[in-house]
């Protein structure tokens, strides 16, 4: 078999895969976006600021976490500043930017996250068994490619 195509039964293994993936986030997504307003890139962002920055990072290290270029975090940020959920300040040393999550980011944060809970625990981790566990950590742990964005505090 030619190596540099996929056969019938690796594609269809291919987009089941994709496919679930997909189907599971985009229900955990719905339910916190549903229940609190907030977007999958709101909720990574706010996520990342506590979780990466104890409430705040350099713009630079929150677009990498994100695996986001600059423009698309920029804008992204400008959207959840009119909200109060983030706040820009230039930094005195140098040409960065410091984000810094608000008490209304926080609070917002703070309600997402059993919301988020409860969804991943219902769509997936209920459907799991311990061995189902066991192999897709061993397949995780092989297939990591050390980009910061899969390895930092993931979106839900």
């Amino acid at each position: 078999m030619d190596k540099s195509e996929l056969n019938e039964e690796e594609l269809r293994l291919w987009y089941m895969w994709k496919g679930s993936f997909h189907n599971i986030f985009g229900r955990v997504i719905k339910e916190m976006s549903e229940h609190t307003g907030l977007s999958e890139g709101d909720y990574g962002i706010l996520d990342r600021l506590v979780l990466l920055g104890d409430g705040s990072l350099r713009q630079q290290e929150l677009a990498e976490s994100m695996d986001w270029d600059k423009s698309r975090l920029s804008h992204h940020l400008t959207r959840m500043e009119k909200r109060r959920l983030v706040m820009r300040k230039p930094l005195d040393t140098d040409r960065g930017v410091q984000v810094i999550i608000t008490t209304v980011g926080k609070s917002a944060l703070d309600d997402a996250r059993p919301i988020v809970s409860k969804a991943i625990r219902k769509h997936f981790l209920d459907q799991l068994t311990d061995q189902d566990i066991e192999s897709i950590t061993k397949l995780a742990e092989r297939t990591k490619t050390g980009s910061t964005a899969s390895c930092s505090a993931p979106p839900p």
